[in-house]
């Protein structure tokens, strides 16, 4: 794949990174709702991040920055799973009121009193996802010096029927490298649409929620 291709590609997935920044707007107002609570904290919280990562992921994808846009698919899995930690903690109200006060969530249990470590909450959450696994390990190369950056840095070309070793510091990712950084913006998507859909969750509960609270004042 050309650098011309994959800019040609990747304007595809920065249309849709920008709808879903565009989209988390409503979703904010529709968590908070009509009445304010400490879970909100939590939740407008890590979908602000979410924002700040579709902002990174954007300009390093711009830039073909494959060893940072690689760091931050994996960073976007943790804020994921640990959206994910609140569904399955062992009290909802209690797993985020200690997560607010500076509790490590790897201190923390779920449902299955487990403590919630991220090889726990990779594992739970493989059951609704069974690519998460795979992509975490693979991702984690990029955090970790690892084979990935061996990768980068070091290739073998032919010339004139001769296997030689290349090496690149400091310069742009080869062509041959724009595939990944494309399944970096696939991967992205797909999981801000996952995490997404966990708001939504919390956005239909908050509607329960509030009409409740509208039944209690008109009763009293």
């Amino acid at each position: 794949m050309t650098n011309d291709e994959y800019f040609n590609e990747i304007e595809t997935y920065f249309n849709k990174l920008r709808e879903y920044r565009e989209e988390s707007k409503s979703i904010a107002a529709d968590i908070i709702g009509e009445n304010f609570t400490e879970d909100d904290i939590f939740f407008i919280s890590a979908l602000d991040r979410r924002v700040q990562f579709i902002d990174g992921i954007i300009d390093l994808l711009r830039t073909r920055n494959l060893t940072c846009a690689g760091i931050l698919v994996r960073t976007q899995l943790d804020n994921l799973m640990r959206v994910f930690a609140a569904f399955i903690s062992e009290n909802r109200r209690l797993f985020i009121k200690e997560t607010l006060s500076g509790k490590s969530i790897r201190n923390l249990k779920d449902n299955q009193n487990r403590r919630m470590t991220d090889t726990n909450l990779k594992k739970r959450m493989s059951e609704y996802y069974p690519e998460i696994e795979e992509i975490y390990n693979k991702s984690s190369g990029y955090v970790h010096l690892s084979e990935v950056a061996f990768h980068q840095a070091f290739w073998t070309e032919q010339s004139d029927g001769d296997f030689g070793i290349r090496f690149s510091v400091g310069l742009s990712p080869r062509e041959e490298l724009n595939p990944i950084l494309i399944e970096c913006a696939e991967v992205f998507c797909y999981f801000t649409e996952i995490e997404y859909d966990f708001y939504q969750k919390i956005i239909d509960s908050k509607k329960v929620f509030d009409n409740k609270q509208k039944d209690i004042l008109e009763l009293t």
